[in-house]
């Protein structure tokens, strides 16, 4: 059971807030560093605060998913284009880092830890409530890692529980080992019959609702999207996986109505650094992607662009004005992309989707352009004046139709990679209809069942053995366009798209020289006085062993999963 609804600063926090702001500065000390002496804490409300951490980072967004990954990975960029820094530049990005130690990390421990001090009688009646944590953790910590590596993660947030101040850090590989057993370990626990009731998060579980069965397959649908990542570094390890979590009895997430989805209440992006057109923003798709789109008629590219300002009417302006030429013919297509090449803005052919125009003057001046804004109310649906809803997926039921399919057609299973995809397509299609409709897009039209069948017959969409696992790929890749990390990862995973794919990516250049996609987030050697010193020092020295990795502060480098082929 999925809630729509935000805790936004829970009663709870408020009250220790207000109690803080009353004592001393040595009851303040106690306080915080003594758990013992805190008034009692309702682990539902850190779960439920936990779980919002997870979500509310609006610097994550600025910063991290709207300036930089959105144009690494092509979901959209800047109707100007990228500029000459696309592959150096990666400023106030790794907000997740931050959030994992300051947020998530610490409240997600404290539940553990507030359970376990409970007396036996009632702790048992805790096993559930203390196992789910466990499952978000690993999320988060492997979002975090993802990009930067290897973590303080086995001796992190121990400091308050009698554990050390200078936690060490794992390498990643460690770490997938180590997430891999985790949930595997939540799994058993929450599938094993217990003697008494178990209590339910209830209604502080904004994902499933306390639904333990939901969080088993969450669970384990997890274990499947880890150890995907490591089909270049350690395929065997990576079957293993596979094969053991399709035949666990707990299951995998496997309709929409058990999907990893957050949906948030309504202002819940309202402002701030939620705003996607904020300072000057102009955000559009990518030519090649939207091509690939347009020629299939893809019903997905009125949820993710809105036609661009060249309509019948605007079009009569233009040419009354005369801003285009008398004989010009009007061009019903109006869904365009921007070249996403620094050197595309020096190119005679493409200088048009560079050059808008603009009709009338004063208040009712209108600035043409070629290319299609994102639809931002997808991203925010309070943009403009919205009153919508958003949708913040973790892993959906189409996301899980792409890996079994891809995992088919490379034989790591025996399942059918035609019938997966099929079946992720139309996941996707309604997954996205159903993003529209709940943020109010502009000029929301209801994808219908002929639309689906429609699509899934045009040629380059019939599924074709010989190339199945490109058409899985690009499936994929356009299934996250709402997953920033998501499709930045398969790019990396399966270097798809590519300049020979079906979407065609064109060559980054700038000038004559090709330049390369980034891959992670700058890491930083740490200051000298950084209380865990030696080890963060020691925790780069170690992944600076693999050449591909780089130098640190150098965002073409790569993690230990994203080994180069």
């Amino acid at each position: 059971m999925k809630r729509f609804m935000k805790f936004s600063y829970f009663v709870f926090f408020m009250t220790i807030c207000c109690f803080w702001v009353g004592c001393s500065k040595e009851k303040y000390a106690e306080y915080n560093t003594d758990p013992d002496a805190v008034l009692e804490i309702k682990v539902e409300a850190l779960f439920a605060r936990a779980l919002t951490y997870v979500h509310d980072n609006d610097f994550e967004a600025f910063y991290d998913n709207y300036n930089f990954i959105s144009k690494w990975s092509r979901i959209f960029l800047q109707r100007t284009g990228n500029g000459i820094s696309v592959s150096e530049d990666a400023g106030n990005t790794n907000n997740r880092y931050g959030r994992f130690y300051t947020g998530v990390g610490p409240l997600l421990v404290d539940i553990q830890q507030v359970i376990d001090k409970k007396p036996e009688d009632e702790k048992a009646r805790y096993l559930y409530m203390r196992a789910i944590p466990t499952i978000l953790k690993t999320y988060y910590a492997w979002y975090v890692s993802d990009v930067n590596g290897s973590l303080a993660y086995t001796e992190a947030f121990q400091a308050r529980y009698d554990g050390t101040l200078t936690p060490k850090y794992d390498t990643q590989d460690e770490l997938y080992k180590i997430f891999d057993q985790d949930l595997k370990e939540a799994v058993t626990i929450l599938k094993t019959p217990q003697p008494v009731e178990q209590f339910s998060y209830g209604t502080s579980d904004l994902y499933f609702g306390g639904e333990v069965t939901n969080w088993i397959k969450a669970a384990n649908t997890l274990r499947l999207k880890i150890a995907l990542r490591l089909s270049k570094r350690d395929p065997q390890r990576m079957a293993s996986i596979v094969n053991e979590v399709l035949t666990d009895d707990g299951g995998i997430i496997s309709s929409a109505d058990e999907e990893w989805v957050f949906y948030p209440s309504a202002k819940f992006t309202d402002g701030g650094n939620w705003n996607i057109t904020g300072n000057g923003r102009e955000f559009v798709g990518d030519h090649d992607v939207i091509d690939y789109m347009w020629n299939n008629q893809d019903p997905r590219l009125r949820f993710f662009f809105v036609k661009n300002m060249w309509s019948e009417e605007n079009f009569a302006i233009a040419k009354n004005e005369k801003k285009i030429a008398t004989n010009a013919v009007f061009n019903t297509r109006r869904y365009y992309g921007q070249y996403s090449s620094p050197s595309s803005t020096s190119d005679p052919a493409k200088i048009r989707f560079f050059s808008p125009i603009q009709i009338g003057s004063g208040d009712n001046a209108v600035i043409l352009d070629t290319v299609s804004r994102i639809q931002d109310r997808l991203f925010q649906p309070e943009n403009n004046g919205g009153n919508g809803l958003g949708t913040m997926p973790v892993i959906t039921y189409a996301d899980v139709c792409f890996m079994r399919a891809e995992l088919a057609q490379r034989s790591i299973t025996s399942e059918n990679a035609e019938e997966w995809y099929y079946k992720g397509i139309e996941a996707s299609l309604k997954f996205y209809d159903k993003m529209a409709a709940r943020a109010v897009i502009y000029n929301y039209s209801p994808l219908t069942e002929s639309e689906i069948s429609d699509y899934k017959k045009k040629p380059d969409i019939i599924f074709n053995p010989t190339k199945g696992l490109e058409q899985i790929i690009l499936q994929a890749y356009l299934n996250y366009f709402r997953n920033f990390n998501e499709a930045w990862a398969i790019v990396k995973r399966t270097n798809m798209p590519n300049s020979n794919t079906a979407i065609h990516f064109e060559q980054w250049k700038v000038g004559e020289e090709d330049i390369q996609m980034p891959r992670r987030f700058v890491i930083n050697y740490p200051l000298t006085g950084d209380y865990n010193y030696q080890n963060r020092v020691d925790a780069i020295d170690e992944m600076r062993k693999d050449p591909d990795f780089g130098e640190p502060t150098s965002i073409l480098g790569r993690v230990w999963w994203d080994k180069k082929e």
